[in-house]
């Protein structure tokens, strides 16, 4: 059980008997000299993931909030770094930008097969994001998986009024690949909670409204291979509405938030030489949201406002990407990828609300490139870097004072320098350490036309980090064992706050430091029917800001401790599992006066492939066990014990117990 506390989930290792066992994973494998990453398919885990946020939550170093039941809005953070600081990458097209540096991982789709990877701290330059202080979620879009033509659907119906569904159908047609999914989920997302009236002392109980959710939409992939490259195009489309129920003060009963969202990209690699190819890929991406508070339950001065906003974004990349260097056993020693990026982004606030912010535009461009150099049979070197430019525009706009924006930019260099030292299957040695950087939102340059007040000349917040660990997979017996453990530090600067500027104003400046750093450890066994994962992260925060109020104290919502272990045990066609989720440490407000108690979640889970239906399994899946709803903390102002509503953001209750039932059936 020590070695398997000890390490991670990441690159395939299988039994060394070769009886069947399933792949497991572990964080990384290979090319650790680029940085950390770790990696979770829709299917191949032990948990069923009901949402992306519910895929990702187990991996080490990835911590996600969510303001209510599965499929709201959630959060991610890795590392430490708050959620504006993580880049979002879908099929090479990025969701986070300038107007939503925060992505919501409630609305992002999943389909069967789906692969999510989380580079934890340096990701690669090319993905093509400068707006990442602690990692880079990458979406892959669909593909043809160990090149077998294969057919799935996936539905699941449970608490809160749940009921989802997922089908994807990938093969080849001559020399196309064609990949569909379609999803679509919907929910009430309504539950039940305890929590003590701040009047009386007394502990009532309510019940969460308008939180319902319903979405749709659909990504196809389609390649096209030949003997001179590759050809693809991605297209994906999807529609949500959902209720906004407001905080437990302040419950709301109408107010609805609609929101859309298409894309397209395309892509091709044409072959230079045999180890060589010139890459080119464009994209283009609208989203658009429409918010609606008839009653001015959110905001009273606002009351029948509709909020209507469009962000229209477009870019594209051209480089050239092999391998170089005389050849060796394993091929020529030296890989580069040099690149030139660039992207234009266009936020669009109707012209008839009063909220929501100044219209602004976007123009960036990027100059990379990124080397790996296998030095000795054992020994990989890496370097990565980046320089952007920024242009930002709100000519034409006035702030909520009513002088006019203008415009306001930098160039921004990033880049880290890797090395890995391979001893042998079992133990591979590997450091990073460099310069992170994100440039303001339009948020923060231009406010939103009303409490929040922009400032056009803030500077890009920084952050210089560094990392060490040790990875490794090995065969001992019939049992296979990967493990990772890594340490990190990373130092920032120029962090972008909202501050107190008289009576319910506030106004963005740059004026935090921060100080993180932790461990990332996990691990995975499998042993004829036994599979096993285990992921801990230790994070340890400080605020080493100018303000003596806080100067020292933890960063609020980020946990000290997060472990998250799962143990399936499959026998014939069925299989059992048991989770357990574990936080602590965490506070919720800034001075790191509330201290939430240790949260222990208990998860149970059961499938069987059903007999005489070949590729129908049928699964359960229990979250919650025990039905943990309330936590009691101790008040500085009364002395004793308030029941507070379990809860990730102060105010946003949590539920109970949930309950999945799930029918999937695949036709290879």
């Amino acid at each position: 059980m020590v070695a398997i506390v000890v390490a991670p989930r990441g690159a395939a290792a299988q039994s060394a008997e070769g009886e069947g066992e399933t792949p497991i994973e572990v964080v990384v494998r290979g090319g650790t000299a680029a940085g950390f990453a770790s990696r979770a398919t829709v299917g191949e885990g032990a948990r069923e993931p009901v949402d992306a946020a519910a895929l990702l939550a187990d991996l080490p170093s990835v911590h996600v909030r969510r303001l209510g039941a599965e499929g709201s809005f959630a959060s991610l953070s890795v590392r430490g770094a708050a959620s504006t600081q993580v880049g979002v990458v879908l099929a090479g097209v990025p969701l986070t930008s300038a107007a939503d540096p925060s992505f919501d991982l409630g609305s992002l789709p999943l389909w069967p097969g789906a692969r999510l990877r989380v580079h934890r701290g340096f990701a690669p330059a090319s993905v093509g994001t400068s707006g990442s202080l602690g990692g880079v979620l990458v979406v892959d879009a669909p593909s043809l998986a160990a090149g077998e033509a294969r057919t799935e659907s996936w539905i699941a119906a449970g608490s809160f009024g749940s009921l989802k569904a997922r089908v994807g159908d990938a093969r080849r047609v001559g020399d196309l690949t064609i990949a569909t999914s379609i999803f679509a989920s919907r929910a009430d997302g309504g539950f039940s909670f305890v929590v003590t009236d701040p009047v009386s002392g007394e502990r009532r109980a309510r019940v969460r409204e308008n939180a319902g959710i319903a979405s749709v939409g659909g990504i196809e992939r389609v390649t096209w291979d030949r003997p001179w490259g590759t050809v693809g195009a991605t297209a994906l489309v999807e529609a949500r509405r959902q209720g906004l129920p407001g905080t437990l003060l302040r419950p709301t009963a109408l107010a609805s938030l609609e929101t859309s969202r298409a894309l397209v990209a395309a892509d091709a690699r044409l072959r230079t030489s045999p180890t060589g190819a010139v890459h080119v890929a464009a994209y283009g991406r609208r989203e658009g949201s429409d918010a609606r508070d008839p009653r001015g339950e959110l905001d009273p001065t606002r009351a029948r406002a509709a909020v209507r906003q469009a962000i229209f974004a477009a870019g594209g990349s051209a480089g050239w990407r092999g391998r170089v260097g005389p050849e060796g056993e394993s091929g020529a020693p030296v890989l580069i990828d040099l690149f030139v990026d660039g992207r234009g982004e266009r936020f669009s606030p109707e012209a008839s609300t009063a909220a929501g912010g100044a219209p602004a535009g976007r123009l960036a461009g990027g100059v990379g490139c990124e080397i790996e150099w296998r030095a000795t049979a054992r020994i990989t070197l890496a370097a990565s870097c980046r320089i952007d430019l920024r242009r930002d525009d709100a000519t034409g706009a006035t702030g909520v004072s009513g002088a006019p924006l203008g415009v306001s930019g930098d160039v921004a260099p990033t880049g880290h320098l890797g090395a890995a030292l391979r001893l042998d299957d079992a133990a591979v040695i590997a450091a990073h350490a460099g310069a992170l950087g994100r440039p303001p939102s339009f948020l923060e340059l231009y406010g939103n036309r009303g409490a929040l007040l922009g400032d056009p000349a803030l500077a890009p917040e920084r952050a210089i980090s560094a990392d060490l660990g040790l990875h490794g997979d090995a065969a001992i017996g019939a049992a296979a064992i990967g493990y990772e453990a890594v340490g990190f530090v990373t130092s920032a600067r120029d962090l972008i706050a909202f501050v107190p500027l008289g009576l319910g104003t506030f106004r963005a400046k740059n004026l935090d430091r921060a100080l993180l750093g932790g461990a990332e450890l996990s691990a995975a066994l499998a042993a004829r029917g036994l599979r096993t994962t285990v992921s801990y992260t230790l994070l340890v925060t400080a605020n080493v800001g100018d303000d003596p109020l806080v100067r020292g104290r933890p960063l609020p919502g980020r946990p000290l401790h997060d472990l998250a272990y799962d143990a399936t045990y499959r026998f014939g066609p069925a299989s059992v599992r048991y989770g357990l989720d574990v936080i602590a440490g965490t506070t919720l407000d800034p001075g790191g006066t509330l201290v939430l108690p240790a949260r222990v979640l208990h998860g149970v889970g059961a499938s069987i492939d059903v007999p005489g239906a070949p590729g129908l399994r049928a699964g359960l899946e229990i979250q919650n066990l025990f039905d943990l709803r309330t936590m009691y903390v101790d008040s500085p102002l009364t002395g004793r014990a308030v029941a507070l509503p379990l809860c990730d953001f102060l105010g946003f209750p949590l539920p109970g117990r949930a309950a999945w039932a799930t029918l999937r059936y695949a036709i290879e």
